[in-house]
């Protein structure tokens, strides 16, 4: 039987019955602990299931997994805040298995090796010709045949990887742009970030800004763009690739993540 012990007074509740936790290894305080911040795990498993939402279920398992890791290690002399580290954390995890699952299992590496260049050639396609490129055209540009080009572009569809996704620095459990962009305000922590991304944007041109929260907020196309601001569709596409660049080397210097 653990020894019954009684964590500081300095401590508020839900620190102490961490501390307490780590102390008698006590289940019952666990199940508690696992019940008080189930809620934030299943605003993880959400946030990180929103295009996946197949898989759900086992991101809210790798979740409470990664939860009860956490109480066990969280060291409470460092003064960090519980909350803001855990959803960290737990994202982080999440992230590692859908990656995992999303991608290496169930794309096929020839399909997933042939994804980068299917997407530069999109790229390419779209300045040149200033609308978004067919299948044809695309099986053209890389020497592919439509059939091998569609395989591939349905094999990135399922995967739902696109610009949007990619880490705002090189911490595997960075935040993304899309999320930072479009983070609900009652999340954890998503305020500060809001704030941060508030301030990078400020870095940058105001067409360069225009075009971000227009394309990414906003969802409208490049086109749409170009006609609202009066440029061409391929200066809205050169723009976005710079703004999105400038925008990550910003927060990524100044370590805002």
């Amino acid at each position: 039987m653990n020894e019954k012990v009684t964590p500081p007074e300095s401590m508020s509740e839900a620190i102490g019955l961490i501390w307490e936790y780590q102390q008698t290894q006590d289940n019952e305080i666990a199940t508690v602990l696992i019940r008080k911040y189930e809620p934030m795990v299943k605003m993880a498993a959400g946030k990180i299931a929103r295009n996946r939402p197949d898989l759900y279920e086992d991101l809210y398992q790798t979740g409470q997994m990664a939860l009860i890791r956490l109480l066990k290690q969280y060291d409470i002399n460092l003064g960090i805040p519980f909350e803001p580290y855990a959803m960290k954390s737990m994202i982080g995890h999440m992230k590692n298995y859908l990656r995992d699952k999303s991608w290496y299992i169930q794309v096929p590496r020839r399909i997933k090796e042939k994804g980068a260049l299917v997407q530069h050639a999109i790229d390419e396609l779209t300045v040149k010709l200033e609308r978004s490129p067919g299948v044809n055209e695309i099986a053209e540009y890389l020497d592919l045949s439509p059939e091998e080009t569609i395989e591939v572009l349905a094999g990135r569809e399922c995967y739902h990887y696109v610009s949007l996704d990619s880490p705002l620095s090189q911490d595997d459990s960075a935040a993304t742009l899309g999320e930072l962009i479009s983070a609900d305000v009652n999340d954890f922590d998503s305020v500060e970030k809001r704030m941060d991304l508030q301030q990078a944007l400020g870095q940058l041109k105001e067409q360069e800004q225009k075009v971000l929260i227009l394309a990414f907020q906003d969802g409208q196309s490049q086109r749409a763009i170009a006609q609202k601001l009066g440029v061409s569709q391929m200066s809205v596409s050169r723009i976005q690739k710079r703004a999105t660049e400038k925008l990550k080397q910003i927060m990524s210097n100044a370590s805002l993540l």
